[in-house]
């Protein structure tokens, strides 16, 4: 077997190729926003895969041994997904969202395993607590501070129009997040950056 290059290491040929947005090749503002928006979703599933990997370690068998180091990393997985929702609130135009929303049909961050995965984790240690107190509220804190970000993406986004999923949209996200900062175990809004809108 020889040696791994980077991009094999990496799966970049197979990784690069996952970008297949809906909208027309030839109208390109629209074709490479919605291809931004899908490669700043995909970047978040997989972050968020490795905070949750980190996250059920705690939570599993023998889980205390390193569970301080590893809610640490976790929480700074989770402030790395505020930044991505960020670079999609100051990049995607609200007209060029729009111009593909219709195209991805009933797909919604609602459907998000790991968003739904990472609150009821989150809650989870918040009530029972994690071995040390601080860090479990450190990633509360986190996991609010991106609910509170991906609000300012879909009041960019869309403002008051409906959202996907059969949601109210803002509204629904509103009441989601002051249940969550009030520390109450909610429905999980589930969007990794920037769908239910």
């Amino acid at each position: 077997m020889s040696a791994p290059t980077y991009a094999s290491y990496l799966h970049l040929d197979e990784l690069l190729s996952l970008q297949r947005p809906f909208s027309p090749p030839d109208d390109v503002d629209l074709h490479d926003a919605e291809r931004l928006f899908i490669v700043v979703h995909q970047a978040s599933e997989v972050l968020l895969g490795q905070a949750l990997t980190d996250l059920r370690r705690i939570a599993g068998p023998g889980g205390a041994e390193s569970a301080g180091h590893r809610a640490d990393r976790a929480t700074w997985v989770v402030h790395t997904l505020v930044g991505n929702v960020g670079l999609l609130r100051e990049a995607l135009r609200p007209r060029d969202f729009l111009g593909f929303r219709d195209l991805f049909g009933s797909a919604s961050g609602l459907q998000s395993t790991q968003f739904q995965e990472l609150f009821r984790l989150t809650d989870r240690f918040a009530a029972a607590g994690l071995p040390d107190r601080a860090r479990a509220e450190r990633l509360r804190a986190a996991v609010v501070a991106w609910r509170e970000a991906h609000l300012e993406l879909v009041r960019h986004t869309i403002g008051d129009h409906p959202g996907s999923g059969d949601t109210s949209g803002i509204d629904f996200l509103r009441r989601r997040l002051t249940a969550s900062a009030r520390g109450k175990a909610v429905a999980a809004p589930g969007c990794p950056v920037g769908a239910n809108h």
